[in-house]
């Protein structure tokens, strides 16, 4: 599957919970979290498309399924690898220099 490169300004990803249809609803246009989407939670319920290219998808996700509710929020897959500064600020250490 071809995936549409959406311009940063207009990559989103939204989370509802509709509460009368007790469900939880994923949807993505940022090509990184579609791909993780698609491998975690698979075949979307809806996807929109530019021509051949994947440029947005939803996932639906019942509220009782509480594996793949925690495999939806889980915040690697809607965020990715934070990396961390190797290199942390020591503030005692600077505050001490002065």
């Amino acid at each position: 599957m071809r995936f549409y490169n959406t311009i940063p300004e207009e990559q989103e990803t939204h989370i509802i919970i509709t509460y009368a249809d007790k469900s939880l609803c994923i949807y993505s246009s940022r090509k990184s979290v579609l791909k993780r989407l698609f491998k975690s939670l698979g075949e979307p319920a809806t996807s929109d498309f530019i021509k051949e290219s994947l440029t947005g998808a939803s996932w639906r996700i019942p509220l009782n399924d509480k594996k793949g509710i925690k495999t939806a929020l889980s915040k690697t897959l809607l965020i990715g690898q934070i990396k961390t500064d190797k290199n942390p600020i020591n503030l005692d250490k600077d505050i001490s220099k002065r």
